[in-house]
């Protein structure tokens, strides 16, 4: 996370590119110029398929209750949209909305398995509320890809127990007045948790922390392990975990051997 100072409201207050300060900005901006993503992007990368299910398998259980809520929901948008569910690693795990919408999105690769990071597709709302963890709002020629010019997104959280566990974002038409989806997204989100918390589901983050647990691995060692497992690189633990790089493969070192894997394929096999 690179906006320390900046805490979640749950008084409803909004992340957007205009409430960010300067040097958080030129730091994005450095970060899309590094990876070379062009205004002009019409195509997007996915992550394999057998990544893409083995993070599916560990999300199951929020997908379906977020899913659910957004269906619950859904009859009472009249204007084109989609929603999508994406992990804390920034991969798309779910799209769901309009069948004509999500056919021209396909279209364009952007479905399961794509990256929706800062590197990946510059300025949106899935990536705001990601390095924030507020509620996000970007509206048209806010986004940093031509592409979205002619959308509004808003993205927030999901959190269970106080931890962040997937990202649901709405896009819709610039046109729309945007401010109809803060309490709409809100609830969704409120619900979700509602559900996961009463009906004492374990996510899939609670999960592999217990089994974490039978290797006696510390709490920072389950924090880097956890997200090196949703596929964190070193550079974006080190920045969510104020923790330099070096610090990352080092107990990252330590995790393999107290697990007894010698690879990260061996790892991700190990505990999905």
């Amino acid at each position: 996370m690179i906006f320390p100072k900046v805490q979640q409201n749950r008084n409803g207050a909004v992340a957007g590119i205009a409430s960010l300060e300067y040097d958080v900005l030129k730091q994005w901006d450095e970060r899309i110029r590094s990876v070379g993503l062009c205004r002009d992007e019409q195509i997007f990368p996915r992550i394999s398929s057998t990544r893409l299910q083995e993070k599916i398998a560990q999300q199951s259980t929020l997908i379906q209750v977020l899913s659910n809520e957004i269906k619950a929901i859904e009859e009472t948008l009249q204007a084109a949209h989609f929603f999508i569910i994406v992990d804390t690693s920034g991969v798309i795990l779910k799209l769901q909305g309009n069948d004509d919408i999500l056919q021209r999105i396909d279209m364009l690769n952007i479905g399961p398995g794509t990256p929706v990071m800062v590197e990946h597709s510059g300025y949106n709302a899935i990536a705001v509320a990601m390095e924030t963890g507020m509620i996000a709002l970007v509206q048209g020629k806010e986004h940093t890809l031509n592409l979205f010019h002619s959308w509004n997104c808003i993205c927030a959280p999901i959190r269970v127990k106080g931890t962040i566990q997937a990202y649901v974002n709405l896009t819709f038409p610039v046109e729309i007045d945007p401010t109809f989806a803060v309490p709409l997204l809100q609830h969704i989100a409120r619900m979700t948790e509602k559900r996961l918390q009463t009906d004492g589901i374990n996510t899939g983050h609670e999960i592999v922390y217990k089994t974490f647990e039978t290797y006696q691995l510390t709490e920072r060692q389950k924090e880097v392990a956890y997200a090196w497992l949703q596929g964190y690189t070193y550079t974006q633990i080190a920045q969510s975990l104020y923790i330099s790089i070096h610090t990352v493969r080092t107990i990252l070192k330590t995790v393999y051997d107290k697990t007894g894997v010698n690879s990260k394929s061996a790892f991700i096999r190990k505990f999905t």
